[in-house]
């Protein structure tokens, strides 16, 4: 069972790091995602929204956005840097919070899906989305078959040329950040693709998995 203290911890340290504007695993897929945001997106409900940063991409295509984390500097960080008018922070466990039934257009969640229960975010999005609404999520995967391998190995390569492009540096090059980012690695667990794909077979059925090259896939599916 996944222990939330430590969770909220690691991130509580990790927002003192610079956020910066460069690229990471998860803000390069940014754009892509928005490409899914269902039209005439009335509330977007993103889970683990960290520093803020997707949310007020969000707030540009849909009228609500709620961001949740559940590390208080996380929080802190987006209200100062990322606010909005449509845009509303919550700090606290999702696994702790109320929505309405079929109240949320969108939920979307990035490299968070892993700290959740398995079983619970194709049933909380079968539950708070209405119908039409739609589910995203990216999150890291673990590699299974040998052309998985092949594929994760290989982006090793881009991954250190987009950091040096796009950042100046190789990633992680400051000692603090990369030991906070390892010491949270230690009891972080990931699924496997064909996990991932089983369990939305079983509750989400037409849903969508895309394996992504920096060692993530993307899942979508929308309520019918």
């Amino acid at each position: 069972m996944e222990n939330y203290d430590q969770v909220r911890a690691d991130f509580n340290a990790i927002a003192q790091l610079p956020e910066g504007t460069g690229w990471n695993h998860n803000n390069c897929y940014f754009p892509y995602l928005l490409k899914f945001v269902p039209p005439h997106t009335c509330t977007c409900l993103e889970i683990g929204c960290g520093q803020g940063k997707l949310c007020a991409l969000l707030a540009e295509q849909a009228e609500q956005v709620i961001g949740v984390d559940l590390a208080e500097k996380m929080i802190e960080y987006a209200q100062t840097h990322h606010s909005g008018a449509n845009i509303t922070y919550r700090c606290g466990n999702i696994l702790d919070m109320n929505f309405p039934d079929a109240s949320l257009d969108l939920i979307i969640t990035t490299a968070t899906a892993h700290h959740l229960p398995a079983e619970w975010l194709p049933s909380f999005a079968r539950a708070k989305l209405a119908p039409g609404g739609r589910l995203i999520v990216l999150d890291l995967v673990n590699a299974e078959t040998v052309p998985e391998k092949l594929l994760w190995s290989f982006a090793v390569v881009p991954n250190l040329l987009m950091n040096l492009v796009k950042n100046g540096s190789f990633p992680h090059s400051d000692p603090r950040s990369r030991a906070l980012w390892a010491a949270h690695g230690e009891h972080d667990t990931y699924m496997t693709a064909s996990q991932v794909k089983a369990l939305a077979a079983r509750y989400l059925p037409g849903t969508i998995v895309r394996r992504k090259l920096f060692w993530r896939y993307a899942l979508f599916w929308t309520k019918p």
